[in-house]
């Protein structure tokens, strides 16, 4: 790395280009539920299972909402429209096998979609059907991965919020957007009243002028105030089980107070783009900054700064260990699988989305930084050097020029391998990892030379399956996975059944570094998922009726932010990619 001592002027421009200003409020996940952005942590479609899911606007107003579909491997989109819904709308779709190998989406909904699905009625049936695209992986786009359909027959799904819709180009003789999206009573039942002009918003015609949406996104859209919440549920009708779970819900992730000039009127800040665009997407809200919130011994919320609105989503699902339960006892036929997805995973490790080139941040070791350390902001400002606040006019900066991908530590080629400890317990105490001797318990192994105990986990969307033996795939597991994705927790000779278990992210190299760590020194991994947990019943009317029950728990987990060891009071210590 270059030392560099920029002027004023220039650090100006680069400091609003990298996004480090403070903003007044920060992403965060709200524990009630309701957000601007959802995140589903999985879908699935393998093995007869079924995938539900849903979305409510809460709200009194219509809403613009990105639709995303992203498979397990790398996160490639594999489907995603615009949806636009009407005030206190509920929107449902199912994700199922079309019996030909093909994942599809079937919408038996009428809420307004661009295209619009719902009209897609192969078969009469009033459920429109489309089905999941390899385009994003295949051909030109294709990134080491499988490339066959089957690969976006897992993985989870986004819901963007794009903006509020109004109606303010409605004329004596045109609906305003809102009111096209919404319900209206018709003899055929509750139909918005007219989605084909949200349709024609955004069509290029070949006579005449184009929708109103191709040469202005803007029209009709106000700032997006969030209040959407969702849910999804992994049904398998054979076997009789239902594992459901609510959607992560992100605030605060597009700044609804700062105005922008759009087509030379006056706008809000909104996320509008044509449907088939990957935007919006995670990377594209206005907010770097991130509210964290640190439990004992901390007790506290503290907000911290990043480059880039991804960053701060990420920061927000940092995780220094997972934990759950599980449960594979004999007598109850007993299985137990966890997910465990990284849902910003492709923002770093996919060569086309993570960050390159060059920028520049204070050097959190010169003092003339006024004790600046990553994850805090630091001021820009015009005019002279002696304008500069006091404290930072002999601040030292360093030149960045190669990925950024921490707290990831790879670029994906097919897979990105992400070193990480496993311990299980009994319910009794009794540990099966670190400290002490650890037996192989994962597979397939990690590179030779890791550390003892360690496994890896090389995809966006990932699937540990307990059980006793190497490879329990005997066609009872719970969702079905036979993907690369699968990581088998194998317990045979540790005497344990059930009990619970603990992924730590963190893990110490032989320096004593945290090798996962983010810009603002929180430790571990951005992730999210759950425990999927299933018994079976033969008893039943004299062992003639089988019975079959499931329950799904989130994982728990701790979040931490390193203390700087060298720099006393300092919480952070700086990233070692941005060391001289």
């Amino acid at each position: 790395m270059n030392r560099k001592n920029l002027t004023a002027a220039v650090l100006a421009g680069l400091a609003g280009a990298a996004g480090i200003a403070g903003t007044a409020q920060a992403v965060n996940i709200n524990p009630d539920g309701l957000g601007q952005v959802l995140i589903y942590p999985y879908y699935t479609s393998r093995g007869g299972n079924q995938t539900l899911l849903s979305v409510v606007n809460t709200t009194e107003d219509a809403k613009a909402v990105k639709v995303r579909f992203l498979e397990g491997y790398n996160s490639r989109e594999v489907l995603d429209f615009n949806m636009y819904m009407s005030a206190y709308d509920v929107w449902v779709a199912a994700i199922a096998d079309d019996g030909a190998g093909t994942p599809t989406l079937y919408i038996p909904d009428s809420t307004c979609t661009v295209p619009y699905l719902f009209e897609q009625d192969s078969d009469g049936d009033g459920v429109g059907e489309q089905e999941f695209l390899p385009f994003a992986y295949t051909g030109a786009n294709t990134d080491g991965g499988p490339t066959d359909i089957a690969r976006a027959s897992e993985g989870h799904m986004e819901m963007i919020e794009m903006g509020t819709v109004t109606n303010d180009t409605e004329t004596g003789s045109r609906l305003g957007s809102a009111s096209a999206a919404t319900h209206v009573l018709t003899e055929d039942g509750p139909l918005p009243r007219d989605c084909q002009q949200l349709v024609d918003n955004w069509t290029i015609f070949g006579v005449g002028p184009d929708g109103m949406w191709i040469d202005n996104p803007a029209l009709d859209i106000d700032r997006g105030f969030g209040g959407l919440f969702g849910g999804a549920a992994v049904v398998n009708v054979n076997q009789g089980t239902m594992y459901s779970y609510d959607a992560r819900a992100l605030q605060g992730v597009e700044n609804r107070d700062v105005p922008d000039e759009v087509g030379g009127e006056p706008n809000y800040n909104h996320l509008h783009f044509k449907p088939g665009d990957i935007q919006p997407g995670l990377n594209d809200g206005s907010r770097t900054d991130a509210t964290i919130f640190f439990g004992e011994p901390l007790a506290e919320a503290v907000t911290l700064s990043y480059p880039r609105p991804v960053d701060a989503i990420s920061a927000v699902f940092m995780k220094e260990n997972i934990m759950n339960e599980h449960n594979i006892e004999a007598a109850l036929n007993a299985r137990s699988e966890w997910v465990v997805t990284f849902p910003t995973k492709n923002f770093y490790v996919d060569p086309t989305m993570a960050p390159s080139g060059v920028f520049f941040i204070p050097d959190a070791t010169d003092p003339g930084c006024n004790g600046w350390d990553p994850g805090e902001p630091y001021p820009t400002w015009t005019g002279s050097q002696e304008t500069m606040p006091e404290g930072w006019r002999q601040c030292q900066y360093l030149e960045q020029t190669e990925y950024v991908n921490y707290p990831f530590t790879s670029l994906f080629n097919g897979e990105a391998c992400e070193l990480a400890f496993l311990s299980v317990w009994n319910r009794e105490e009794s540990p099966v990892g670190p400290p002490g001797n650890i037996p192989p318990i994962v597979s397939p192994p990690p590179p030779g030379g890791s550390p003892g105990g360690s496994f890896t986990l090389c995809y966006e969307t990932n699937v540990l399956r307990f059980g006793n033996g190497p490879s329990p795939d005997d066609g009872t597991e719970i969702l079905k996975s036979d993907s690369a994705t699968v990581r088998n927790v194998d317990l045979s000779g540790t005497g344990i059944e059930s009990g619970w278990a603990n992924i730590n992210f963190h893990y110490d190299d032989s320096e004593g570094v945290p090798v996962h760590r983010d810009w603002a020194g929180l430790i571990g991994l951005p992730v999210t998922g759950f425990w999927a947990e299933q018994f079976e019943n033969g008893f039943l009317f004299g062992g003639s009726v089988l019975a079959n029950y499931g329950g799904l728990f989130d994982h728990k987990a701790n979040i931490r932010r390193q203390v700087c060891p060298d720099r006393p009071g300092q919480r952070t210590c700086s990233i070692g990619i941005f060391s001289d």
